[in-house]
């Protein structure tokens, strides 16, 4: 079965398949939203500099993991990884001490990858042979910045193992930069949109967007839009925002306003 094929016969299940009640919608992220709610939630900021830079999809996933493995540095208003190595983010990443050595080389790459960006700036110890990273300008007025929430991310590495790692962070990384919390923290764009923004392949972006939903690292909603065409179309949310992804979902079904365009057929997962 080539890869048009299988997307068309996708669809056409989609197409056929039953609706989710407006309670189901309502329910679905329902014990999430109150866990979240009622939760101290820890974050990082990260600036959204990098989405003008050109930077590899792996950097920036591995930028996202430094914003969350850092603490704060009070005397320097900034954020930091102390005394680390390559050695050490590959063994984060999963690997066995034997395996984790063979990848050092290319971890140390993306440091100087991002140091180079100047997104951080490493510092090295000679004497322990190891290095703090700062992560610079991470709560970025003039450019913009995110939030990238530690539950998510602890989610993704719990289940996850080497260096697919790098490229589901940085997935959650892009969708973070273009979600806005004061508004409606929903991710609408596409598969597309997300792999020209970190320069993948939309079959990769894909794979690692089905792993996410799969895993429940993201929160998510399957639909059929109110078009000609009947396209099939995900919308996502980080869980500590499932309240607003079933919001804007029932919004944009039962829409209300005589003035906006019915965008939703139905919703079926």
């Amino acid at each position: 079965m080539t890869e048009t094929t299988a997307d068309n016969t996708e669809q056409v299940k989609t197409m056929v398949a039953s609706p989710l009640l407006i309670t189901e919608i309502e329910n679905k992220y329902k014990d999430q939203a109150a866990k979240y709610n009622a939760a101290d939630l820890q974050f990082r900021t990260l600036s959204s500099t990098w989405r003008e830079l050109g930077l590899s999809a792996k950097a920036i996933g591995l930028l996202g993991l430094l914003a969350y493995w850092s603490s704060r540095l009070i005397d320097y208003d900034e954020y930091s990884v102390a005394r680390i190595n390559p050695l050490w983010i590959a063994r984060k990443l999963g690997y066995a001490k034997r395996q984790a050595s063979r990848h050092t080389k290319q971890i140390q790459e993306l440091l100087l990858e991002l140091h180079k960006a100047e997104l951080i700036k490493i510092v090295p110890d000679h004497v322990t042979k190891t290095q703090t990273v700062r992560i610079i300008n991470a709560k970025d007025q003039a450019n913009g910045y995110c939030k990238l929430y530690s539950p998510t991310i602890r989610a993704i590495l719990d289940q996850s193992k080497g260096m697919a790692t790098l490229y589901r962070v940085a997935i959650y990384v892009a969708m973070r930069s273009i979600t806005f919390e004061n508004t409606n923290a929903t991710m609408t764009k596409t598969p597309t949109y997300l792999a020209t923004m970190l320069g993948l392949s939309v079959t990769t972006a894909q794979k690692h967007l089905v792993w996410l939903r799969d895993h429940n690292a993201v929160c998510w909603f399957k639909l059929v839009l109110d078009n000609d065409y009947h396209t099939v179309k995900y919308v996502y949310s980080d869980p500590v925002n499932a309240k607003d992804l079933t919001k804007w979902t029932i919004d944009h079904l039962i829409v209300q306003d005589p003035r906006m365009k019915h965008y939703i057929a139905k919703v079926v997962a």
